[in-house]
């Protein structure tokens, strides 16, 4: 009886009309394909006529429309839990992007070498990042792998949004604890950008502190046959920092994605999800964003970040399990068989 109440009290309540899926004109399956496939035709047709949206206001803009047209075709969520559960990331997300544009080295001083020393130990004398490019990287000449690893590196804009998506559509009752997940790993990363501000391989050649590192994204940007969209509003340093390197939260959202999924889907998807935060990484290197330091605390970010609030939630199911628990027995006790009846009075 006690595990029954105990996983009654656990489990995420969900409103019944949300649960089913809408009726009349939203359940035909020329608007369950139609819509979504009109708004993933749309997004081509921006992307070839503005570009391609680097700025996280873009990523946010083309998150709810991909939603409210998910939404309206599965007909499973209504537009007050869309704002409900979605503001509060995207506010959170938003402020993150402006804080770290202030966390720009200007309280502490900027760590140019303590980095590119860790980096000499991890490989073995030699800065990894210096090692890929000097034996795959070709200047003035782009190999596949370049866009490859181009490719890698531009998914984290809005990779781990999408997945957010995804679980917020077809797995909602894992949604909140995803969420929790994103907003801790931001929190994490701002903080450490303030406190220990360090420069990218990239910018640390250009300031003399390792051998010549080139930034190859951006000959993979100018050689792209789209543009690149400018953000609506994110505009100016105050948006940016060149500084705020470890961790790279590149490496912990991808491996974010990867802890969070890995036991709650089938085994054969589980090569795919290791798959991408190790391309991840040997991306980032190669390409001259970050040391492959950065790239192991950004892992050991996600893993804490994933160990916390699975934590705090299993703690608020055993309250809440706890306190269904204590409140059960009375009234379990007055419906027993053999509960004493009250003595009748007599007149």
């Amino acid at each position: 009886m006690s595990g029954t109440v105990a996983a009654q009290a656990s489990a995420p309540e969900i409103p019944e009309p949300d649960r089913k899926r809408g009726q009349g004109w939203r359940s035909h399956r020329a608007v369950r394909i139609g819509v979504p496939a009109l708004y993933l035709l749309g997004t081509a047709v921006g992307i070839d006529r503005v570009g391609l949206p680097y700025s996280q206001d873009w990523i946010f803009l083309w998150i709810v429309g991909l939603m409210l047209a998910f939404s309206v075709a599965e007909g499973q969520h209504s537009l007050r839990r869309l704002v409900r559960d979605w503001l509060p990331i995207i506010g959170a997300l938003l402020a993150y992007d402006l804080l770290r544009g202030v966390a720009d080295g200007n309280l502490l001083p900027i760590h140019w070498q303590s980095p590119v020393s860790a980096d000499q130990i991890l490989g073995l004398g030699q800065v990894p990042t210096i090692r890929l490019q000097d034996a795959l990287y070709t200047p003035g000449h782009l190999h596949f792998w370049d866009y490859a690893a181009f490719s890698f590196w531009f998914s984290h804009f809005f990779a781990t949004l999408v997945v957010a998506v995804g679980i917020w559509l077809y797995r909602y009752q894992w949604f909140h604890r995803f969420a929790a997940c994103i907003v801790a790993l931001a929190a994490m990363g701002l903080v450490t950008y303030v406190l220990f501000p360090a420069a990218p391989p990239w910018l640390a050649a250009d300031h003399g502190y390792i051998d010549h590192t080139y930034r190859i994204n951006h000959a993979v940007v100018n050689n792209l046959p789209v543009p690149k969209a400018g953000a609506l509003f994110q505009k100016g340093t105050d948006w940016g920092n060149d500084v705020a390197a470890v961790p790279s939260l590149h490496a912990a959202y991808t491996m974010l994605i990867c802890l969070f999924l890995w036991p709650r889907v089938n085994r054969r998807w589980r090569p795919l999800l290791a798959a991408y935060p190790i391309g991840m990484g040997l991306s980032l290197i190669y390409l001259g964003e970050h040391y492959l330091i950065d790239i192991l605390l950004g892992w050991v970010y996600a893993a804490v970040a994933v160990y916390v609030v699975d934590w705090a939630f299993q703690r608020r199911a055993q309250r809440r399990a706890h306190s269904v628990g204590t409140e059960a027995p009375a009234g379990l006790l007055a419906k027993a068989p053999g509960a004493a009846k009250p003595a009748s009075v007599s007149r």
